[in-house]
């Protein structure tokens, strides 16, 4: 395989604290989100109080900041060891840990359109979406902690499956709906999208489990874990029928709780270790292919580009990019002092990493020949650069409506514009989207006024409305 030479970091943007398992979400638009950990927890005012999540433009500029919180008054900088995740809406969501909340962000200002107070933490995760933007978030630490599902909005909390049980994984979605997430019980479960068990699986004695899990494009599900008291590690591969047990691999004396598994467009299966170890399954029979060793652990779920290469960092600070024979690509390069952030490569094949530096944190962006994502697989943290962790794209549920009198005209559209009326009739946020789910049209209207679409293509449409706290989504037809 042919190596490139040295690796280069493009740029990078300076962060106010360090970057502690927070992996970067990557937008449509090129918006990078990421979040950093605060060592100290200073009370004061919201309005003073740190900033800890960040929207950087592809440019190396800041597009926002904004607050996760904790306490009463929401007046202390929350702790964030968890990823953001990007919604088909564009909307941005993110758990933090003290506050046991999880909040939701306009992608275009920054701006806090609701959070839930969930009564319980959330650590080494993302958050996941059904395939019609419903939310999935794992929490752990509390009476009511289990596995949660929302509303886009926020507004309801429609289950929790496993009430008392520890979840500090990133789950994945099949293509039917089914929700694969891993405990710290041992136990692995497939939930239904109703909220009730499909079946449960366990994977070791005296075991744990912060991980990802992943699924590969036959459906198999592959999630990494602490085995036993002793510290031993191990990868399994489950049937996603009934959840029996293709086939497991131990790693004595190698911890692989935290990172996951990535899979090839191919079906190789790739997993780090606690031990420095990368390695690379065969899918059949998980038998080893090849071992590369880094210089310290790996605590992250590796990236693989659409030339299948793999990226991923270390936590001594150094970043690897290897073949898919396990040579190295590129002369590895140290970017600080720690990454346990997992890498997200964009549309255009820029690579991104969160990095622990000595004086706080920092988002490395990074140039290889790589051109995009692979292509098949799960070739990442949270499947893709969004995290959605589905097999399915994301689309919009339509025809929701709570807000009150909530009427469109005239529909269809013509003429290039319409309204939109209520029983309040107060100022209004307008988004629209294509039957992709890209955000086609975003607008703060007041009262009465006119929506402009003489820029959209005649077709329909899924129109998302909020007024106040409250939402609203219908189909749009424009001629």
């Amino acid at each position: 395989m042919t190596s490139y030479g040295q690796l280069v970091e493009s740029w990078s943007y300076t962060l106010p604290d360090k970057v502690a398992y927070s992996g970067p979400a990557i937008a449509d638009d090129g918006t990078i989100y990421i979040a950093c950990d605060y060592t100290t927890r200073n009370t004061l005012t919201y309005e003073t109080s740190p900033e800890n999540l960040f929207a950087i433009n592809p440019n190396n500029t800041l597009k926002w900041q904004g607050h996760v919180n904790e306490g009463a008054l929401q007046d202390k900088v929350d702790q964030i060891i968890s990823s953001p995740s990007v919604n088909a809406d564009g909307t941005v969501y993110i758990s933090g840990h003290y506050g046991r909340r999880v909040h939701r962000f306009n992608a275009t200002t920054g701006d806090t359109l609701r959070t839930f107070y969930m009564n319980s933490r959330a650590r080494y995760t993302a958050p996941a979406f059904a395939t019609n933007g419903e939310v999935y978030i794992m929490t752990r630490n509390n009476n009511d902690r289990g596995a949660r599902n929302f509303t886009l909005d926020l507004i309801t909390q429609n289950w929790i499956f496993e009430t008392g049980t520890d979840f500090n994984c990133v789950p994945a979605i099949a293509s039917d709906g089914t929700i694969y997430a891993i405990a710290t019980n041992d136990n692995i479960y497939a939930i239904n999208p109703d909220g009730t068990q499909k079946w449960s699986a366990t994977y070791g004695s005296g075991g744990y489990a912060s991980s990802a899990i992943a699924l590969a494009d036959d459906g198999t599900i592959y999630a990494s874990a602490k085995l036993n008291g002793a510290g031993d590690g191990v990868l399994k591969a489950y049937n996603p029928a009934d959840g029996t047990e293709k086939w497991s691999v131990t790693f004595t004396g190698e911890n692989a709780e935290k990172g996951g598994p990535a899979v090839a467009a191919d079906g190789t299966v790739y997993l780090g270790n606690a031990g420095g170890k990368i390695q690379a399954f065969n899918p059949a029979n998980g038998a080893i292919l090849w071992t590369y060793t880094a210089g310290a652990a790996i605590e992250v779920v590796p990236a693989i580009d659409n030339l299948g290469r793999l990226y991923f960092g270390d936590t001594s600070g150094t970043f690897y990019v290897l073949n898919s024979d396990g040579t190295e690509a590129y002369t590895p390069l140290s970017l600080g002092i720690k990454i346990t952030s997992p890498a997200a490569i964009d549309s255009d094949g820029t690579i991104y990493v969160g990095v622990e530096t000595a004086s706080g944190g920092k988002l490395s962006a990074l140039t290889t020949s790589a051109t995009g994502l692979q292509v098949g697989g799960w070739p990442m943290y949270g499947k893709n650069s969004k995290h959605t962790s589905n097999v399915n794209a994301i689309t919009l549920s339509t025809n929701k409506v709570n807000i009150e009198g909530f009427k469109v005209y005239p529909s269809p559209v013509e003429n290039g514009e319409f309204y939109i009326s209520t029983a309040s009739n107060r100022a209004k946020s307008i988004q629209i989207f294509d039957m992709l789910g890209k955000q086609v049209y975003s607008k703060s209207v007041e009262a009465n006024e006119a929506i402009k679409t003489s820029n959209l293509r005649a077709g329909i449409y899924i129109l998302k409305v909020e007024e106040d706290i409250k939402l609203a989504t219908s189909k749009l037809v424009i001629k």
